[in-house]
């Protein structure tokens, strides 16, 4: 699914054991320091998936989070279908050389009743965009659970 994107040699991929935090308030990566102009709206959202770029380590990563076993095969539908394509999006996006400065998050979560993503993109600790949407896909999710 990520197959042929221009830093694919260069990704690595973790997977947490944990489930992922709350969106909207911590910077992404940084234990306790808070978004400005924070995003408090995403407070309804738990990480399932994320990309980060760093230019202190010029490195590439997604982080899996772990999720709860009765909802495992909904949120892999959702990876598939949703998730994996806007990350993969985000990855491929054009790129002005400023972009490469500081640290980039591009967070994607899911509501408690997986019925409402959200993408989250960051910037060291400012908030670039922010999206929720309905998902419209949630009958086939419920099909295949």
């Amino acid at each position: 699914m990520l197959s042929g994107i221009g830093i694919y040699d260069d990704l690595s991929i973790s997977f947490d054991k944990e489930k992922g935090h709350r969106m909207g308030v911590s910077v992404p990566g940084w234990n306790g320091r808070t978004m400005k102009g924070q995003s408090r709206d995403l407070l309804r959202f738990w990480r399932v998936i994320s990309g980060t770029y760093s230019k202190p380590l010029d490195k590439w990563t997604i982080n899996l989070k772990a999720v709860e076993i009765e909802n495992n095969k909904r949120i892999k539908k959702f990876l598939i279908e949703i998730g994996i394509p806007l990350l993969r999006n985000w990855f491929e996006s054009e790129k002005p050389e400023t972009w490469y400065n500081g640290h980039r998050n591009f967070l994607i979560g899911l509501n408690e009743n997986l019925t409402e993503y959200c993408s989250w993109e960051t910037h060291n600790d400012r908030t670039v965009s922010k999206k929720t949407e309905l998902i419209s896909i949630l009958k086939k999710l419920n099909e295949s659970s």
